[in-house]
């Protein structure tokens, strides 16, 4: 079989190889896809996760007809572009705004706002346990008869 895999021919180019590769995304192209994520994110208050503009929304923009839409892009485009890093950066500030905001007007499911929150913005429940295992004391109590000494005592100094 004459030219390889898929008959091809020296005329056709190079052959894909782990030296050479065509490149579809570039910095260009990632920027019109993060500032499509965020005119997405801005356009209604339902929009709010990142998949659903991958899988739904951005597969039909066609950024380019061989650049591909797949789960990773978003991770691939921040390593690849600082650019877009600071896009993304802005369209994760957003989100968490957008989920707070409705988790706390009850137009979110408040238990999946919480968890969406933990896992993907590093939210932490406050705790008043220490890293031992024991319980921070929040309640101070101070004796009557010590606050009327360190006011003497002040009285005194000044």
């Amino acid at each position: 079989m004459p030219g390889g895999k898929g008959n091809i021919k020296p005329e056709d180019g190079k052959q894909f190889s782990s030296e050479y590769q065509v490149e579809y995304w570039d910095e260009k192209t990632a920027l019109k896809f993060g500032n499509d994520l965020l005119e997405w994110l801005k356009e209604k208050d339902e929009n709010v996760f990142f998949d659903e503009f991958i899988y739904l929304v951005a597969d039909s923009k066609n950024y380019h007809p061989k650049a591909k839409i797949y789960p990773e892009l978003i991770s691939y485009l921040k390593n690849k572009f600082t650019s877009f890093l600071k896009l993304h950066s802005l369209a994760e500030k957003l989100q968490e705004t957008k989920l707070v905001k409705f988790g706390c007007f009850d137009k979110l499911n408040s238990s999946m706002t919480k968890f969406t929150l933990i896992n993907n913005h590093d939210w932490k429940e406050k705790s008043d346990v220490t890293t031992d295992g024991g319980k921070i004391n929040t309640n101070i109590n101070i004796d009557s008869k010590l606050i009327k000494h360190i006011n003497k005592e002040l009285e005194d100094e000044y």
